[in-house]
């Protein structure tokens, strides 16, 4: 052969011999990138790449029996992560989300990475909301403590938990917070007024108390009983003032109050005598020459002492739909007589009719009795003392008793009764009201 055709020969072999290297090197760099993986337990990444060795040279090392190993083990991981998941999932769904979070994060390849992802995504939010729904059922616990202890009379024990209370109960809690203040202050004004011999405010304020809460610390409606009780023990027989003089509360001036109430807003003396016939035959004879005002104040007067007087019930109706019939409605006031039924409204006022009461100065208003601003007062005060033993919760009857008030002060000079007689509590609302 010649020189140049060995030449030609050997330079052949050579480039047929070339790639070798190469694919020897590319054996060694997977079997070692699949050993690398095989020691970190990422067994898909070790059996795919031993055996993608094995299948290019069986003969290589061990790439073949590693090959086996580690696809066996990835099927084990594969059904441990079907069970891994299917765990996490059930986890999840009791809301056990540290043990659901733990199954998730095992979960490294396979057809379940991606729904684990999106679970391990979820899981703070999940974790937050059943934390605030713990803190709710706690946060109902301590409520349910709360009225437990209001209801048992544990003031104490009530206002610290009803204090602690937020969310849906917030204003429930206060709503008990501001009934307990309202008790106690009231139970507490009647304490001082019953130190100072004031039985009958003394009772008021213990039945305001009462109205708040019948059953509650100290016992308010037997202490109220206890002040009536001392109350008709150390006063006369509450009755009406006689037609003349007229009641002893003048619409210009109050006079400062005694030291011990003898005596109600309107003098409460020995009841007249009242010559009924007489009355109705006056009222009459004053109806028949059109003085509508002497005849009302007459009729009235009747009503005051026999309520149920048919003739003068007819009578005074009858008068007061042809007084509103009129073209120019009369401004005369009634006569002094009239006097008397306010006078019984405000007995019953203070015994504590307060409705009834109500109803008998509306009887005197319509008649225009003289004393209208004492009239409109008294009866603002009967609402307003309704409203504190309704636990200060109609709004309307609150609204009544301003509008009245207002009535009251629109005479000129008209002052109201002093503390001797009337709750501090109703005054400075009838102070305060413009």
């Amino acid at each position: 052969m010649r020189r140049t055709d060995l030449h030609r020969a050997l330079a052949l072999a050579l480039a047929l011999l070339a790639p070798l290297p190469a694919f020897a090197g590319k054996k060694d760099d997977d079997y070692a990138k699949a050993d690398q993986a095989m020691r970190a337990g990422r067994v898909d990444e070790a059996a795919r790449l031993f055996c993608q060795v094995a299948e290019e040279d069986p003969g290589y090392k061990d790439a073949k029996v590693n090959c086996k190993i580690m696809t066996d083990q990835l099927n084990r991981e594969i059904r441990r992560n079907e069970e891994r998941f299917n765990n996490g999932v059930a986890a999840y769904n009791a809301k056990k989300y540290d043990d659901a979070e733990q199954e998730f994060k095992n979960i490294h390849f396979g057809p379940h990475v991606s729904e684990a992802q999106q679970y391990l995504a979820k899981i703070p939010a999940a974790r937050q909301a059943l934390q605030a729904q713990a803190g709710d059922a706690a946060m109902e616990q301590r409520f349910q403590q709360a009225v437990a202890a209001y209801n048992r009379n544990d003031f104490n024990t009530a206002k610290g938990l009803f204090a602690q209370i937020s969310g849906s109960h917030a204003s429930e809690a206060q709503s008990y917070l501001n009934r307990m203040k309202q008790y106690e202050q009231a139970m507490a004004e009647g304490d001082t007024l019953a130190s100072a011999k004031n039985y009958r405010q003394a009772a008021a304020s213990y039945n305001e108390a009462a109205g708040i809460k019948s059953d509650g610390p100290g016992d308010p409606r037997s202490k109220a009983s206890g002040m009536q009780q001392l109350l008709a023990s150390s006063t006369t027989t509450p009755t009406v003032a006689p037609p003349s003089p007229p009641p002893t509360v003048a619409v210009t001036h109050t006079p400062a109050p005694p030291a011990r109430p003898a005596v109600s807003a309107v003098k409460e003396t020995p009841k007249p005598q009242v010559d009924v016939d007489k009355l109705l035959r006056e009222a009459e004879a004053a109806r028949s020459k059109g003085d509508i005002r002497t005849a009302q104040s007459k009729y009235i007067a009747v009503l005051a002492v026999d309520e149920h007087n048919a003739t003068a019930t007819q009578a005074l109706a009858a008068l007061q739909t042809q007084a509103q019939q009129q073209a120019t409605p009369s401004t005369q006031k009634a006569s002094s007589e009239a006097d008397v039924m306010l006078a019984k409204a405000i007995r019953e006022f203070y015994q504590g009719e307060y409705e009834q009461s109500e109803v008998h100065i509306q009887d005197y208003l319509d008649v225009n009795g003289s004393k209208t601003a004492l009239g409109y007062f008294y009866k603002g005060a009967s609402k307003l003392t309704r409203y504190y033993l309704g636990g200060a919760s109609d709004g309307k009857l609150m609204h009544d008793a301003q509008e009245l008030f207002r009535n009251a002060k629109k005479t000129p000079g008209f002052a109201p009764p002093g503390q001797n007689y009337i709750s501090p509590k109703i005054l400075k609302v009838f102070e305060t009201t413009s």
